[in-house]
């Protein structure tokens, strides 16, 4: 997978294509054929002509153009089904690929890029990509080849008539097409503007739908359609402002065309007064006029709906394909464990204009069970996340066993932690599919046992179809604290040697909690935990307790040794807590 991939649609179309060359090829190939059999229909169609007007009549001559007029048509349309099937391999592996370029490219992008962005609206950029670059290289290959290569072999053919017909037909197509391209380069921009206003308008419908029980929860149904009602319109005036362009082309391209038919007829009739001509030469100009003014005239229609086209994979590319914040190294190599000792060094990390350490160290010795505890956006979270390397620092430096998490590859380095969240999401597959997410190659007997250890195997058991339930888009259908039990089952089944819980228990209840703290122990059995908590019965169990503040290390020590202290942070927290939860005032 490349990291920088060009955003430009023509050369990402090429770059795809390039894998798949022997279908496009061949594809052009027979359109070029193709081509050449249905223009030279003209030719047959004067030779016919000027045979039946032949003095004396050769009634053989006749025949034989007559019967080679349907066999060429045969044989041309026969070549274009070849290009047709060769061209659908290749547009349908193109798809293909271009799905799984955009999507594997998309998924090693940062948390902090997902976190800016709408799923549905990046969902839609990649549509967007795909179903442009099918259509644009339709377009390509069944609409403007055959058009430019067939204008150039009627510039030969009108020239084979008289000279004057094929000059006028030449310079007037240069015209023609260079009026078109004028036209196209105003119409982007517009395309771009068009597509970008959709595709922000299914980003807000999605989040919208995504939060609808909060629209109804707070009574305000009126503001959010308002809300919608404004990307709607500005969808519309952007969709107005690319059809205006595109009106304005096709009546050009009318005009245009009536000087054309006006100046190849006149000057053929001219041509045949003057007995320069013959009457199949001119049968053959009208045939040719009236060929390229049907295609001629959709010529503008084709190049808007291209610049369309053009923008929609654009504008899907450039969102996409920006550079990737966390990155593996040239030299990056896979995380070799040996105990599990955690170092942040002279740490330093800024998010956008904050602050959050500065100058942070901490070591976490091998299978020691640390918990973090501070007010929010004390800096626990983040902790977290440089840890799991979502962010890189700015200064200083983290490692494991000795190994700059920098220098090893971001699949081995987060395939060695095990990370239970608060904030609970599913996809929405079956249960058994997002426990086994842990591990992909665990058998039944596996994933049951990690439900068991997890005091979810009894509610399970209990649904209609147990370990194929879907679970409904993000785990809806199940509650927070079922959602909480089946990502504990995972990390049973992940059994990574580094551990991560973050407020692991905050959705149970008190005797589902006592419960599963007993499944924790076994889980935390020789491993390097780090736990984040408000509720300090989640901590009861760790050998060290750190208090964080504003991204300082303001108190370390063992829990028991705290709570004993009459001037220790966390005994004051522990004091003042309910129902055991930490007071953030």
């Amino acid at each position: 997978m490349k990291h920088n991939m060009p955003k430009n649609p023509i050369q990402f179309g090429f770059l795809i294509t390039k894998l798949h060359k022997k279908w496009a090829l061949s594809a052009f190939i027979f359109v070029f054929i193709a081509t050449t059999l249905s223009q030279f229909n003209v030719i047959v169609l004067r030779n016919f002509t000027d045979a039946i007007t032949a003095h004396p009549l050769i009634i053989s001559s006749v025949w034989l153009w007559a019967i080679l007029l349907p066999i060429n048509f045969f044989a041309a349309e026969n070549i274009w089904r070849a290009s047709g099937f060769m061209g659908m391999h290749w547009i349908m592996n193109l798809r293909t690929s271009i799905y799984q370029t955009l999507y594997d490219y998309l998924s090693l992008h940062s948390k902090e890029y997902f976190d800016n962005r709408f799923a549905g609206s990046l969902t839609n950029k990649i549509a967007n990509a795909v179903d442009g670059n099918e259509a644009l290289t339709a377009q390509i290959l069944w609409q403007f080849t055959p058009l430019v290569f067939g204008l150039l072999l009627y510039v030969i053919f009108a020239w084979l008539g008289n000279p004057i017909l094929g000059i006028i037909v030449l310079l007037w197509s240069i015209f023609f097409i260079a009026i078109n391209v004028w036209f196209a380069t105003k119409l982007q921009p517009r395309s771009i503007k068009s597509a970008d206003a959709l595709s922000a308008l299914k980003g807000r419908i999605v989040d919208s739908l995504s939060n609808i029980s909060i629209v109804h929860e707070y009574a305000n149904i009126t503001g959010e359609r308002k809300y919608i009602n404004t990307f709607v319109k500005h969808s519309r005036d952007a969709g107005i402002a690319q059809w205006r362009m595109s009106e304005w082309m096709l009546f050009v391209n009318g005009i245009l065309l009536f000087i054309f038919m006006t100046m190849m007829i006149s000057t053929s009739m001219y041509l045949f007064q003057n007995n320069v001509i013959t009457i199949g030469v001119i049968v053959m100009i009208i045939t040719i006029v009236g060929n390229l003014s049907s295609q001629l005239l959709f010529l503008g229609q084709e190049m808007r709906n291209s610049a369309k086209y053009y923008g929609e994979i654009k504008e899907g590319l450039e969102e996409i394909l920006t550079d990737h914040q966390i990155v593996d190294t040239l030299s990056a190599y896979d995380f070799i464990f040996t105990k599990g000792e955690i170092i942040f060094e002279s740490v330093n990390f800024d998010y956008g204009k904050l602050q959050v350490f500065k100058n942070f160290s901490l070591v976490v010795p091998s299978g020691q069970k640390i918990g973090f505890v501070g007010r929010s956006g004390a800096g626990k979270s983040t902790f977290v996340s440089l840890l799991l390397r979502h962010f890189d620092v700015s200064n200083g430096a983290i490692t494991i066993d000795g190994q700059n998490i920098q220098d090893i590859t971001l699949h081995s380095l987060r395939h060695a932690i095990a990370f239970v969240p608060q904030d609970t999401s599913l996809f929405h597959r079956t249960i058994k599919e997002n426990i086994s997410y842990g591990n992909s190659n665990a058998t039944d007997e596996q994933i049951k046992h990690a439900a068991t250890l997890a005091q979810a195997n009894t509610f399970i058991e209990n649904l209609p179809q147990k370990y194929e339930t879907l679970v409904g888009e993000r785990g809806v259908k199940l509650s927070g604290g079922q959602r909480q039990r089946i990502a504990i089952a995972r990390a049973f089944l992940k059994n990574a040697p580094i551990l991560i819980l973050d407020e692991a228990t905050s959705s149970l209840d008190s005797e589902s909690e006592h419960a599963i703290q007993q499944a924790l122990e076994k889980l935390m059995y020789g491993k390097t935990v780090i736990a984040i908590a408000h509720r300090l019965s989640t901590l009861k169990k760790m050998n060290r307790i750190v208090v964080i503040e504003e991204g300082k290390i303001v108190e370390d020590g063992d829990p028991n040794k705290l709570l004993h202290n009459s001037n220790s942070i966390f005994k004051n927290m522990w004091n003042h807590q309910v129902k055991g939860f930490i007071l953030d005032e």
